[in-house]
């Protein structure tokens, strides 16, 4: 018998060596069909293509994930995502459930990009209103997640991952315990590039909730955020020693401390580079030990304390309080783009903006790039910008700025919607105010209340429609 060997050598000039290339399949799903259906009948390498619209789910979830999808694309619109809307309505629990108990299989290969999620409400487990990762480590990016509620982690829960979550938008979430918008239970990865602005926590963390983790918080905006216990920002807990950089907090509310970053049970972050300001409330404060790190922060005017009862590091470590100088949307002022003066967080830094992979943003309205020494804050350009401009008329948004509020405030909603009343309520359900409306836009004094509620809930409603839009403002009496 002829050997293998002798095969090669005898016939090697008439064999045929066939490339078989397995190419990558997109799947379409119009609004109506089963996103479970395309996502079951795919391999990784594909992608599960979700079109423009509204897409509606019964029982408990939208999309359960599991071991088997890891390397599979979920894409909506990246340039839109307000033009895919993945709906809580209907959906008891989680709009995305994500479990890969045992095999912890799930990594940054399974993409989540392009969606909004709204009205998710999880009822059943009570965490993650949008969506709850379990032993999983997904890439969710350039998303919205609006209107999202859970007991836990308003948004996203995620338990014992490294979720890595960038370029994504988080307004108006609730949660009734941690995490408005994010809960991290035993879990890193990172959050960079994001928006976290009106999120509310009826206890701990308006924006993120971290408990025995440790994640990277890069080049975030936490805005308008209310905790109606500790940490209005970001809450850590339980040796939680989250890097926390390029972050501009501000105007954010803590009925008790913390306003901005709240610390507890031996609990050391490090800190730097960010701009904090306007917080209500301490806007550092530590309970029951630990050593957090503040290095170039500039922390300036934040109404009942920078620093509460940590020692403040002003003066050392090239840490600032000065007036940040902030123009619109929080760039900063420059001569250079043509503001009369330049903020003392311009070349504030440590290091030159590349050693950062910061080199392609900037803090200019002009938009030139950072690429000297490093600015202090926010950097917008490689932010979450919807290029469309606009959110879909059929969402219907109730916008309340500001928010939160000593005084007045001014309500926009859309022009289709006959609308011709807004009531106030407060926690008790009990009715507060009731205006008319003159417009779309109508400006209202809330100083004549007599509620002691540092929260309203609100309905608009109309005459002549079925409808109603809901929404809430903190209002904070002086």
């Amino acid at each position: 018998m002829a050997s293998s060997r002798d095969y090669w050598e005898n016939h090697g000039d008439k064999l045929i060596i066939l490339i078989v290339t397995i190419l990558a399949y997109t799947t379409q799903v119009l609004p109506g069909e089963s996103i479970q259906n395309a996502l079951d009948s795919s391999v990784a390498g594909d992608t599960v293509l979700i079109m423009p619209g509204f897409h509606y789910g019964t029982g408990e979830n939208l999309i359960r994930i599991n071991h088997d999808h890891n390397g599979i694309v979920l894409l909506g619109n990246e340039q839109n995502p307000s033009s895919v809307i993945l709906s809580g309505d209907n959906i008891s629990d989680s709009i995305i459930d994500i479990d890969c108990t045992g095999t912890e299989a799930i990594d940054t290969t399974m993409v989540i990009s392009g969606f909004t999620f709204l009205e998710a409400n999880a009822s059943i487990d009570a965490f993650g209103g949008a969506i709850h990762t379990k032993h999983s480590s997904p890439l969710i990016k350039f998303s919205l997640f609006n209107n999202c509620k859970a007991d836990n982690g308003g948004a996203i829960y995620c338990w014992k991952g490294n979720p890595v979550i960038r370029n994504c938008s988080f307004q108006n979430n609730e949660c009734l315990s941690a995490g408005a918008a994010i809960y991290l239970y035993t879990s890193n990865g990172s959050i960079s590039h994001s928006s976290f602005s009106e999120n509310v926590s009826w206890d701990d963390g308006g924006a993120i909730f971290c408990y025995h983790s440790s994640p990277v918080i890069l080049n975030c905006i936490f805005q308008d955020g209310y905790a109606h216990d500790d940490g209005g920002g970001i809450y850590c807990y339980a040796l939680s020693n989250p890097e926390i950089s390029f972050c501009t907090i501000v105007n954010n509310y803590a009925l008790y401390t913390g306003s901005a970053v709240y610390f507890r049970v031996n609990s050391s972050p490090i800190l730097h580079h960010n701009i904090v300001t306007g917080n209500a409330g301490p806007a550092f404060y530590i309970q029951d030990g630990g050593n957090p790190v503040f290095e170039y922060n500039c922390v300036w005017d934040n109404p009942d304390g920078n620093y509460g009862n940590l020692p403040d590091p002003t003066g050392t470590a090239g840490n600032i309080s000065e007036n940040p100088l902030f123009v619109t949307d929080f760039y900063l002022s420059q001569t250079a783009a043509g503001q009369s003066y330049n903020s003392p967080c311009v070349n504030a830094g440590e290091k030159f903006s590349e050693e950062y992979n910061l080199e392609q943003t900037w803090t200019r309205t002009d938009s030139i790039p950072d690429t000297l020494i490093v600015d202090l804050g926010y950097h917008h350009g490689n932010d979450f910008q919807m290029q469309s401009g606009s959110q879909p008329q059929e969402l219907n948004f109730l916008q309340i700025s500001p928010n939160p509020t000593s005084g007045s405030i001014t309500i926009t909603i859309p022009d289709n919607g006959n609308f011709n009343f807004v009531e106030f309520f407060d926690l008790s359900g009990r009715l507060v105010l009731k205006h008319t409306l003159q417009s779309t836009n109508t400006t209202i004094q809330l100083g004549n209340t007599n509620s002691s509620s540092f929260v309203y809930l609100l309905r608009v409603t109309g005459e002549n429609t079925s409808n109603c839009l809901t929404g809430r403002i903190t209002y904070i009496k002086q």
